[in-house]
């Protein structure tokens, strides 16, 4: 099997910086893919991606899921088309080198949203689940499957502001502080 690394991220808020600083480090580090847990907001926030990636000469998919905070989803839909990446509207079952991950961004409240998240990892065929929406920070491992919430790009909530590479092969996931 062959092993990908990818970067995750969450809740960029249209914070352009920390945004920025993300996809820094996924170039750095070669991520494959980059998944991203909703809450982007604005349609510029996928521009700056891309021109990022441009400039950096950089060939990377983007695979997004929307949260409750984005606004213009027909515009980022077109921007997603246009670009050849994916721009999914609802929780999805994504698999990557035969590992399949159920990918969201969260529902109502943080105490909900980590309940939904972690009865999903107990009762889907996955070998994981990563979510957003609760700006906090988890990893955790429940027989062998893998519970992530890298946390929030933006910083707004936290004071921090982190992003996650996972190691598709062993499930390994190291948090980065941007």
């Amino acid at each position: 099997m062959k092993q990908l690394i990818i970067g995750i991220m969450s809740d960029t808020h249209d914070h352009v910086d920390n945004t920025l600083k993300a996809i820094d480090v996924f170039i750095e580090r070669k991520v494959e893919r980059i998944i991203h847990l909703g809450d982007i907001i604005s349609p510029f926030i996928p521009r700056f991606i891309k021109r990022k990636l441009d400039e950096k000469n950089y060939n990377v998919d983007l695979v997004t899921v929307l949260g409750n905070n984005d606004g213009d989803v027909y515009l980022l839909s077109k921007i997603y088309s246009e670009y050849g990446w994916i721009l999914l509207s609802n929780p999805s079952i994504i698999e990557i080198e035969n590992k399949k991950f159920y990918i969201m961004h969260g529902f109502n409240g943080v105490d909900f949203t980590e309940k939904i998240a972690k009865a999903l990892l107990e009762k889907l065929d996955v070998n994981g689940v990563l979510y957003g929406h609760t700006h906090r920070l988890k990893k955790e491992y429940f027989n062998n499957k893998l519970l992530l919430n890298p946390g929030e790009v933006c910083g707004y909530l936290t004071g921090k502001s982190t992003i996650a590479i996972l190691d598709t092969d062993t499930l390994t996931v190291e948090i980065i502080e941007l």
